[in-house]
């Protein structure tokens, strides 16, 4: 069995002047939220082996919220400038070409390739929200085999 975690980032303030989007923070709310989705993780004692994150301010902030979860446990953060806006087709080859190694793997990303993998997998989600989480659980052993047909379960939180 293996767990994806696909995460979008927390809410973001719109940028400011000489900003690029890159480099957007995340809003007060944006970091409430972040904070929620992290106790709700803890909670449920869902901690990922492995976790990949987009280059972008907002979702390395909501990345290093989310690790607060799991403070003391060794997870293996991969900062990624491909995921940056990544669409739905590299998004899905991430997830094929993951280590075996990895059991629960979490991507905090963005929309609209994010969105549009959760979709691939439960096509009752219209998209996730900002530091919204959906969680999909694969009939394999292997990521490579980590398709659609092979999804046993979903649930957004």
């Amino acid at each position: 069995m293996k767990t994806l975690l696909l995460v979008r980032h927390a809410k973001t303030a719109p940028a400011g002047p000489n900003q690029t989007d890159h480099s957007r923070a995340l809003e007060d709310s944006g970091v409430t939220d972040a904070g929620k989705l992290a106790h709700y993780l803890r909670k449920k004692d869902l901690m990922p082996d492995q976790m990949l994150v987009s280059s972008a301010n907002r979702t390395q902030t909501t990345a290093q919220i989310l690790l607060t979860a799991f403070e003391g446990q060794d997870i293996d953060v991969v900062v990624s400038d491909e995921l940056y806006l990544a669409d739905v087709s590299f998004l899905q080859q991430v997830v094929n070409n993951a280590s075996d190694k990895v059991d629960t793997l979490m991507i905090v990303g963005h929309n609209p390739g994010l969105s549009e993998l959760a979709y691939q997998y439960d096509h009752q989600l219209q998209g996730l929200r900002p530091a919204q989480m959906l969680r999909v659980e694969f009939d394999t052993k292997h990521w490579a085999k980590a398709t659609k047909d092979r999804v046993v379960k979903t649930r957004i939180i």
